[in-house]
């Protein structure tokens, strides 16, 4: 990295610095964010996938090169996607509950992918190819059944990577405390799950998450 990237990645990041976030709310630069994703959450329509769950949802084409799963299915261009995005208010007000724990996270995602399945088959969603994803944690999608395809470190996942921190921040109860961490050592990574995958997931195969399995 150039003196001038340097210089212009510490600007940028001292900007957020300046603003005062956690818990669902934040005054300065962050205040962008959540009008930002409030835009966003309007524009792709995104619903709950169920009432209790933590993941929001919209339907979208692949507009990417061909993704080959590691199942054998060949995702193409136009191939319908369901794109799946936390729910930022539920996570918090989950995680500022006495019984919280990773766990818990866990065991809700992986009802919330068991309810898309059951809307799928049901023909309450139209057929798509596979779910997609980006996070900045993929050890967890992992542990879900999602495979994970590593992503460029190019300045446009660069300032993904700079938009999902400073949500973090705006969102945690602990606010840049917790979103430091991973200012340093977080790069988002990419899920998939496949249509197949997912349905045997859901109908309890062995290598799926299940209730009373604890995460690593």
């Amino acid at each position: 990295m150039s003196r001038l990237a340097r210089l212009l990645s510490a600007f940028c990041w001292s900007l957020l610095r300046l603003s005062t976030a956690g818990g669902g709310r934040a005054v300065g630069t962050l205040s962008v964010w959540l009008a930002w994703e409030r835009l966003t959450s309007w524009w792709w329509r995104l619903r709950p996938v169920r009432p209790d769950g933590i993941f929001r949802y919209h339907l979208r084409a692949h507009h990417g090169p061909l993704v080959l799963l590691a199942d054998g299915t060949l995702v193409r261009p136009g191939d319908r996607l369901i794109e799946l995005h936390f729910d930022n208010r539920r996570l918090l007000r989950l995680a500022t509950t006495p019984d919280w724990t990773p766990f818990v996270a866990t065991r809700l995602a992986a009802e919330d992918l068991r309810v898309l399945d059951r809307l799928l088959a049901d023909g309450k969603l139209p057929e798509i190819v596979a779910l997609h994803g980006v996070t900045l944690f993929a050890r967890a999608g992992r542990r879900l059944g999602f495979e994970v395809h590593t992503l460029p470190r190019t300045p446009g996942w660069g300032l993904v990577r700079y938009f999902m921190v400073g949500l973090l921040a705006v969102y945690h109860p602990r606010g840049w405390e917790a979103a430091e961490r991973l200012r340093w050592t977080a790069w988002p990574g990419e899920l998939w799950m496949s249509r197949a995958r997912l349905h045997t997931l859901a109908r309890g195969s062995s290598s799926g998450p299940r209730a009373g399995q604890s995460p690593d």
